[in-house]
């Protein structure tokens, strides 16, 4: 034990090991037919992985996957994330940003009343803006618990951002199976065609660039961002770089600077993926189980009453925008995900259910545009905005 204790904390064996956590997540969604996502897979695994000591919880710093690494690979892929909608489809999604905001509101009403009269305000303050967008908004209101000495509202967040992965990702899963299947029956009765490629669209002419090119691009808008948010800093208004990165990446996407996915054809968005997937699953091994329990009541009952919450809003928002039930409550429960966790569950429901290419682009041209724009909506703009606001009512 003590050999592979030692073996796990060298570059080689930690990155290893928890590259071998990420395929046996990949082979489970595969076996299950996507019924048990990657996501939940290896959340569970690495809890008790951690919980058990087998994973020494320096096992990420030692793989060489650092704080600096992550912030760096995260703005890469935000700027990327920027460059997958078009302007068209953002006017096109409005209604998507429209259900989010139902849905981040209904969050936050069921959370200050049932929520607050069963546990108090501070918990209910605590919970909601994880609940609406995990971890941005997490440390937000770990900074402020710590400011007022209420460690117990810090657990409360902590608590609700784990477990929100844990109810999240098995529904989002369900939602975007049965919306596949379901838009399987609308191609083949010729109401969805596949979209014209990239290519196509600007009359054949595709721009190659190295990789180097790519890179060098993406990280110079990521700059600009991050000197964004030093300059609205200092302004008394911090805006930050990620929602600038968004931001630059769509905007210079929209100029040519940028192509669609560019971070794909530089063939390095799996890794970039891949070293963010690694980090924020590394973060569980500061919870142990005995402070989880702790604050699992309290946290377990404001998950399913947001859970709860967001499927009544489904209901509702399908009816006055005449969708599904099943891509309305996809729609909303990015709040529970985000990026890439909610692409991943997306691409995992295409891949297990559909082997034809142009089936595959008609359907994915329908529900990614969805989640993407349920992810910039919920995680990167309105739950630090909802963060900011509630902070108060921590004391």
């Amino acid at each position: 034990m003590q050999f592979i204790q030692s073996l796990l904390l060298t570059p080689y064996g930690a990155l290893t090991a928890l590259l071998a956590v990420l395929v046996l997540g990949e082979l489970v969604a595969k076996l299950t037919q996507g019924a048990v996502p990657m996501a939940l897979t290896v959340t569970l695994l690495l809890l008790a992985l951690f919980w058990t000591k087998v994973f020494p919880a320096e096992i990420v710093a030692a793989s060489g996957i650092t704080a600096l690494l992550f912030s760096l690979t995260a703005a890469l892929l935000v700027t990327n994330m920027g460059t997958l909608i078009s302007r068209r489809e953002m006017i096109a999604q409005w209604q998507t940003v429209v259900i989010c905001l139902m849905g981040v509101a209904a969050i936050i009403a069921i959370c200050l009343t049932v929520g607050a009269g069963l546990f108090g305000m501070s918990n209910a303050a605590a919970a909601a803006p994880p609940l609406t967008g995990a971890a941005i908004a997490t440390a937000m209101v770990r900074e402020r618990a710590a400011e007022v000495g209420n460690n117990q509202a810090a657990l409360v967040a902590m608590v609700c951002m784990s477990l929100q992965g844990i109810v999240g990702y098995p529904l989002t899963a369900l939602c975007l199976r049965k919306e596949v299947q379901r838009l399987k029956g609308d191609y083949a009765s010729g109401l969805l065609r596949a979209p014209a490629a990239e290519g196509a669209a600007e009359g054949g002419k595709v721009k190659t660039e190295s990789t180097n090119m790519i890179l060098m691009k993406l990280s110079l808008l990521a700059l600009v961002s991050y000197l964004l948010q030093v300059g609205t800093t200092k302004l008394g208004f911090s805006v930050s770089m990620y929602v600038w990165a968004l931001f630059l990446g769509f905007i210079g996407h929209e100029t040519g600077f940028l192509s669609k996915d560019c971070l794909t054809k530089a063939n390095a968005y799996g890794f970039c993926i891949a070293v963010l997937m690694i980090y924020l699953f590394g973060g569980l091994a500061s919870s142990d189980l005995q402070s989880i329990l702790a604050a699992l009541k309290v946290s377990g009952t404001l998950v399913l009453l947001a859970a709860a919450a967001m499927a009544a809003i489904a209901v509702v928002a399908g009816k006055l925008f005449k969708k599904s039930f099943w891509i309305s409550y996809a729609t909303v429960l990015n709040a529970f995900l985000g990026f890439p966790v909610n692409v991943m569950l997306a691409n995992e429901a295409l891949d297990l259910n559909i082997s034809d290419p142009q089936e595959k682009a008609a359907i994915s041209g329908e529900i990614m545009p969805v989640m993407l724009v349920g992810s910039f909506t919920c995680v990167t703009i309105v739950s630090v905005i909802v963060a900011g606001v509630l902070l108060k009512f921590i004391v």
